[in-house]
């Protein structure tokens, strides 16, 4: 019997000794604390969804800047930027009259393109052409009058590729022609930038856009 009160003893030991607490990556976590790409935190350190805002104060926490809002260096910059701003859908390409494939884009369609899509801002910038528009061009493959052209000023004679401007909106352009798809109030929804593009392409694209993400 010294045996059994030896045991019991010892159980009661045990039982008295506080049990370690379990390795922390062990440790199941509380439930985590949800927050959307609205949410906010106030001088109190509490944080604010738009689902605990009043509807008729929501306005002032989903209003909308415009998503390229660089102070633009040059009068194209200004005209493109002031564009896209708007709500709806924007096009903006980049090109030059004496680039093969621009003019090879300009046969193959952009006329019919621009027809096709009449809720659509198309936009053509003139770069690396020495600050010389290429409205003539345009009106020989027949654009429709609501198409701006706009010229892109080089940093000196473009015919030397350093002197080029290489970025549009602090937005890289390093091949022509390029074509970017603005949408949302002045979001890149698509940007080409190399070379020549199929008008069924760039129509599928547009078509991808128009849809509500």
């Amino acid at each position: 019997m010294k045996w059994l009160w030896s045991l019991l003893l010892s159980l009661l030991l045990v039982a008295a000794v506080p049990a370690q607490a379990q390795d922390a990556s062990e440790c199941p976590a509380g439930p985590l604390q949800s927050m959307t790409a609205d949410a906010s935190t106030d001088s109190a350190g509490a944080t604010t969804t738009t689902d605990d805002i009043p509807s008729a104060k929501r306005s002032t926490v989903t209003d909308r800047t415009p998503a390229v809002s660089v102070a633009p260096t040059t009068d194209a910059e200004a005209f493109v930027q002031d564009r896209i701003e708007h709500n709806g859908l924007h096009v903006v390409h980049f090109w030059a009259p004496w680039c093969a494939n621009s003019e090879n884009e300009l046969a193959n369609g952009w006329d019919q393109l621009v027809a096709d899509n009449p809720d659509i801002t198309f936009t053509f910038v003139t770069v690396w052409n020495d600050d010389q528009k290429g409205a003539r061009v345009l009106d020989e493959y027949r654009l429709p009058d609501r198409v701006a052209e706009v010229t892109h000023p080089d940093l000196g004679p473009s015919d030397h590729e350093p002197n080029r401007r290489q970025s549009f909106l602090s937005l890289p352009v390093t091949w022509i022609p390029s074509t970017w798809i603005f949408h949302n109030n002045g979001e890149l929804a698509f940007a080409m930038n190399y070379g020549e593009m199929e008008m069924a392409t760039i129509q599928s694209l547009l078509d991808a856009t128009r849809k509500d993400w």
